[in-house]
């Protein structure tokens, strides 16, 4: 009787190795990549001939497979990373700052997106109002884009605060106006912020200048004034889960520091919404991002 027992626990045992192993080299044999978006196919087809080119790079560690996935918002993201079920994530800086913070995840590389290397994002409002810095938007309403944008929220905002602007979020645009702060509300894109501001419906408006440049024309551009410029910050950055290797880390980094260097790289890169290459981040740029931690986190644990 105790020979059976033994025997079945052997046989349990073996089976739950078994198990492990499988589960540890399906793991290894995939290279995960994730983003925030709430637009998942669309997504997945942008990001997944990236994945698979750098897959096919790192074959030596095993990697046979490049896969994508999407998380809805910055605390999805976090369960994924500290789940184990993303190797790497590529997103504004400042949202992954946040994520890292919260999943132990790290800064990796800065990614050019779009060939933009860095940004900042400016507050503008129409030409002929009587604002002309920020501290005069007290009583009155600022759009942002969404919650989880960088350049479109979270890095005006912080540079608002430090200013000394308290902002209380509104419903909606119509909602009654604050007597001793500055309101807020959400557009959901960046061209329903600009239309806001030009015919009215909120007194000011936040997003990055190369956005502001892109979605406006020159006449349009004339009718408003910027009252607030922040500083510049990496375009988009990857960061490295917390579960992968170090020699794997040093092997995915020296792969996206190629990419640019090959035809293939270069091919692949310019699919990839007309990235230009992937580089380090400067020691100056990380002291930046690690002083908007603290205001970050408390805007993140907020919303």
């Amino acid at each position: 009787m105790n020979l059976r027992l033994l025997l079945f626990q052997i046989c349990s045992l073996a089976c739950l190795l078994t198990a492990s192993l499988a589960s540890a080299q399906t793991k290894t044999q995939q290279l995960v990549v994730g983003t925030i978006s709430d637009e998942p196919v669309k997504e997945i087809r942008v990001f997944l001939p990236f994945a698979q080119h750098l897959a096919r790079q790192l074959a030596a560690f095993g990697v046979q497979e490049g896969t994508v996935v999407i998380a809805r918002d910055i605390n999805h993201m976090v369960r994924l990373v500290r789940n184990g079920e993303i190797d790497l994530f590529i997103d504004s800086p400042l949202v992954a700052m946040a994520i890292n913070t919260k999943a132990g995840s790290r800064l990796l590389a800065r990614r050019w997106k779009k060939g933009i290397s860095q940004y900042h994002s400016v507050v503008f409002v129409i030409e002929t109002s009587d604002i002309n810095n920020v501290q005069d938007l007290e009583g009155q309403v600022i759009a942002f884009e969404e919650s989880f944008s960088s350049s479109g929220h979270l890095l005006p905002r912080m540079t608002m605060a430090e200013l000394g602007v308290d902002l209380t979020h509104l419903p909606t645009s119509g909602s009654k106006r604050p007597s001793k702060q500055t309101g807020y509300v959400f557009t959901g894109d960046d061209e329903n912020t600009i239309e806001w501001v030009l015919r009215g419906r909120v007194d000011a408006g936040a997003m990055s200048m190369a956005s502001l440049a892109k979605h406006r024309t020159a006449s349009d551009m004339g009718r408003l004034k910027i009252i607030l410029r922040t500083a510049d910050i990496p375009r988009h950055a990857v960061s490295v889960s917390p579960e992968i290797s170090q020699p794997f880390v040093a092997a995915i980094e020296t792969e996206l520091f190629a990419m640019h260097d090959s035809t293939e790289g270069r091919a692949v890169l310019d699919s990839f919404e007309g990235t230009t290459r992937f580089d380090a981040i400067s020691q100056e740029t990380m002291t930046l991002l690690t002083h908007f931690q603290a205001p970050l986190m408390a805007l993140v644990g907020e919303d």
